[in-house]
């Protein structure tokens, strides 16, 4: 179960950071909190607007009251594609404004999760990075030196594919 993966049982409001737009991840956590008879609400603070990647612009992150859990999602679908493509609010850095046509790689995707945790008013302990689109096997592999990276740094991070 994601909730399980992602640690996030006990959890009474948890934001999503990066999904989609009613995310496939918001509606799987729903589907399983009703499942178990568990009361947890699920938002989105802002949209990727269907991309992969989600860059926040300064002082834009704030949480509810309340919430006890925030999850940062990146698209491994990212990798290789043109940045400009793939990242939503891309022009917010500079390297990337540079050159939007260049090929996103694990470099990017990292720069990209790592402002948006150091965005978030959250104790690491309360913050989750899900790798999501590791749906091949070499995508689970580039997902585990990124894991690795972010877990090197304390973060909790885990990668799968969210595919239904």
């Amino acid at each position: 179960m994601v909730l399980d993966i992602l640690q996030l049982r006990g959890c009474r409001r948890v934001a999503l950071l990066g999904a989609g737009g009613k995310s496939t991840l918001q509606s799987i956590l729903e589907k399983e909190c009703a499942a178990l008879g568990e009361s947890c609400e699920f938002y989105e603070v802002g949209s990727a607007q269907g991309r992969c990647l989600k860059l926040y612009a300064p002082d834009t992150l704030t949480l509810r009251p309340g919430t006890d859990c925030a999850v940062v999602v990146a698209g491994l679908g990212a990798l290789d594609w043109s940045i400009g493509e793939v990242c939503d609010g891309f022009a917010l850095r500079r390297e990337f404004t540079a050159n939007p046509s260049r090929p996103c790689d694990g470099h990017d995707l990292l720069a990209v999760v790592r402002d948006t945790l150091y965005a978030l008013p959250c104790e690491k302990k309360r913050l989750r990075v899900l790798l999501n689109q590791a749906d091949t096997g070499m995508l689970h592999v580039r997902a585990a030196d990124l894991m690795r990276a972010l877990q090197d740094e304390g973060y909790f991070a885990a990668a799968l594919s969210l595919l239904v």
